[in-house]
């Protein structure tokens, strides 16, 4: 709005001058004047309005794109998606805890991405976020042919379509995007200069992300319920199974993911690659600060008073005579009566003749006769392990014979995109060691 008061007005400036009351007539009415200008100035303030429907950009724009978010837009993509994600605690507390894990070993110095999809007319910091996902990377072995590789994969998480826009193909374009992005992201200092892997966890069944690549692979898990002192103490005495002892974080450190560990994690992949060549063997590499990160997000439900502190913090359980170590932690449910302890990792050296077999099932039993203790001490509804191998399975038998592998069909379905074959792997893949701790 421009106004030009002076110039009409100023004849009356010079008529009025020496007139004391014409010239308080005069301000009277700039005043007025002045304070319309103001009224009107005002009301044009106030928010942007939501885009209609018909603003909105077309799925297959050529503007939209997938970029990292800045440091305020991945703030806001966590207000977006907390309504759906934040469970009991407050929105406060949800932003507190993802900003809490994104500062363990595992996630921080650039290691977690929040990707927005968005217009890119739009200027950063006042982009409208149209769909939203993170990635992490990963420390992860390549085995091929008995040829064992250091590389990194990417983890895909926290995949949200705002509500409002469902519907109109933001995600699907946003997983497309993000395809083609993983083939190369951060992998500039890698010897192959490219992505071989990346994975995500489904929560809505095996058909979604498939069609952009993530085929599913095996997602079982066997449920033991807790145990209480007396039924704890009464296994012991019928059961004959070893004794193990329980872990603190720096047991599993030394336990499971020293150097010797990886060592034998190495050596076990050359072996069963040599063994069955037609196919690469990948896994996420099962080191100390996957366990941490998983161990912060408990500690933070600790904090807000979700879990009783449990003092000593307790990780998990080993035989140290057959070598069996299990680590853990503890998951929050809907409701208080639905949370579970998972066991993230559990270890074993490869029995090599039938006493050995069985010695190694009454050790691994062992294990897991202490998680459910544990669990019964912690409040929790069952202890979970993900992908049980073939010995686990007995091992759990040998405790109870109606223990059933469940094969999930619709949560927490491991997929897989494997872009090996371009880099002369073939097209098979097998996943070792899919279990709870690389999950993201």
């Amino acid at each position: 709005m421009e106004l030009s008061l002076e110039a009409s007005l100023e004849p009356y400036i010079c008529a009025c001058f020496n007139d004391s009351i014409r010239l308080v007539r005069y301000l009277t009415r700039v005043s007025i004047l002045a304070i319309s200008i103001l009224r009107i100035d005002t009301s044009t303030m106030g928010s942007v309005a939501p885009p209609k429907n018909e603003d909105l950009p077309q799925a297959d724009s050529p503007y939209l794109e997938l970029v990292p978010a800045t440091p305020e837009e991945h703030l806001e993509t966590l207000r977006l998606n907390s309504k759906a994600w934040k469970g009991q605690i407050t929105l406060d507390q949800y932003i507190e805890r993802e900003t809490r894990l994104s500062k363990q070993n595992l996630t921080k110095d650039g290691s977690l991405t929040c990707w927005i999809l968005v217009d890119r007319r739009q200027e950063p910091n006042s982009r409208l976020i149209l769909s939203s996902c993170e990635t992490y990377r990963k420390p992860a072995y390549l085995a091929y042919k008995g040829k064992v590789e250091d590389i990194i994969c990417h983890g895909v998480g926290s995949v949200f379509a705002r509500s409002e826009f469902r519907g109109r193909g933001y995600a699907g374009r946003m997983m497309e995007e993000l395809a083609k992005k993983l083939d190369t992201w951060q992998s500039e200092n890698q010897p192959r200069k490219q992505g071989i892997f990346s994975v995500l966890f489904s929560d809505i069944g095996k058909n979604y992300y498939s069609k952009y690549g993530w085929k599913p692979f095996p997602s079982s898990h066997i449920s033991l319920p807790p145990l209480s002192d007396s039924q704890f103490q009464t296994s012991l005495e019928t059961a004959k199974l070893p004794k193990a002892k329980m872990l603190a974080a720096e047991d599993v450190r030394e336990s499971m993911c020293s150097e010797i560990n990886e060592k034998k994690n190495r050596n076990f992949l050359k072996v069963v690659s040599e063994k069955s060549p037609s196919s690469a063997k990948i896994s996420i590499a099962p080191d100390y600060d996957h366990m941490v990160w998983h161990w912060a997000r408990e500690a933070f439900y600790e904090d807000v008073g979700v879990f009783e502190k449990a003092d000593p913090p307790v990780r998990g359980a080993g035989v140290d005579h057959h070598h069996i170590y299990c680590s853990w932690v503890r998951s929050v449910g809907d409701s208080p009566t639905s949370h579970t302890l998972y066991i993230l990792r559990l270890i074993y050296d490869e029995p090599s003749t039938p006493a050995e077999e069985l010695a190694t099932i009454e050790a691994i039993a062992a294990v897991l006769r202490q998680a459910q203790y544990a669990a019964y001490k912690l409040k929790m509804k069952s202890v979970d392990f993900w992908n049980p191998s073939p010995l686990v399975e007995k091992a759990a038998k040998l405790m109870d014979q109606n223990v059933q592998v469940v094969h999930r069909e619709d949560s927490s379905i491991s997929s897989l995109k494997w872009n090996g074959a371009s880099q002369g792997l073939g097209d098979e893949v097998e996943w070792v060691w899919n279990e709870k701790y690389s999950w993201c």
